[in-house]
């Protein structure tokens, strides 16, 4: 099962070894880890990520993007809103939906990550059993945050659509028992929705195929990995790539 993860530790130092810990579960495969980053919170509040961290073996997949995403979150509106840009949060918090995450899941982590507090920030595969990760996170003296990474059935882009629509028929009506001085100015409004509806449905198109190729970079990351190892680590492997093509297959048709 896929999930973001937070990892909460008292120093830089510990969440280092936390990292260790983490690449050996995946070499194990007891989990499959798509990426990961350490980030500390300064004395100042801000928080920044530790640049020179041995990441090793983890193919960041969507060149990282999701858990940059979370790390920007995480940091509060600074964080998200790169050059002050608007667009941005909003695309964030967006993205966000998509990995599950809400106000409350940031909340928990932001109060556990004090000044001074390291964590990990990783996007990993998880079986069915919790305890691998958590016994070796808690002997690297850290606390785990999880959240499953979630497809949401109704997208911004739909309810951005159905209201467009809903509007463009409303001044069609309208326009029938109009006074001939007020067309250009209902046609003008028609055409001004039209287009904000196909920018809708484009985005929409554009954010299923993004997901798509996503998926794949998945699976062949973990797949890559199962061809490297043998016995009962190719195993879990393998069948964790089988659940990810189901899983991801179910969500994407119920989209």
């Amino acid at each position: 099962m896929e999930k973001m993860i937070v990892v909460v530790f008292d120093n830089q130092s510990k969440a280092v070894a936390g990292l260790g810990a983490l690449r050996d579960l995946d070499r194990q495969g007891e989990i499959s880890v798509y990426d990961a980053r350490i980030v500390v919170r300064d004395p100042s509040g801000a928080l920044r990520v530790v640049e020179n961290v041995d990441l090793t073996g983890f193919p960041e997949v969507m060149g990282g993007t999701v858990v940059g995403t979370l790390v920007g979150l995480l940091g509060g509106p600074i964080g998200v809103v790169v050059g002050g840009s608007t667009g941005a949060l909003v695309g964030a918090i967006s993205d966000a939906r998509d990995m599950g995450v809400t106000e409350e899941f940031v909340n928990d982590i932001q109060a556990a990550l004090t000044p001074g507090k390291s964590a990990i920030c990783a996007s990993i595969e998880e079986g069915e059993w919790l305890m691998p990760l958590d016994v070796e996170m808690e002997k690297a003296g850290g606390v785990i945050f999880r959240r499953i990474r979630s497809y949401e059935k109704e997208r911004q882009e739909d309810v951005d659509a159905a209201a467009h629509r809903a509007e463009m028929e409303q001044l069609k009506a309208e326009r029938a028992r109009a006074k001939a001085d007020r067309l250009d100015k209902i046609d003008a409004r028609i055409d001004s929705l039209r287009a904000r509806l196909e920018n809708s449905i484009e985005r929409r198109r554009l954010k299923m195929r993004a997901r798509q190729h996503e998926r794949d970079a998945r699976i062949q990351a973990l797949q890559a990995k199962a061809d490297k190892s043998q016995g009962e680590i190719r195993r879990r492997q393998e069948a964790r790539v089988a659940e990810l093509r189901r899983d991801y297959a179910e969500k994407v048709a119920g989209v």
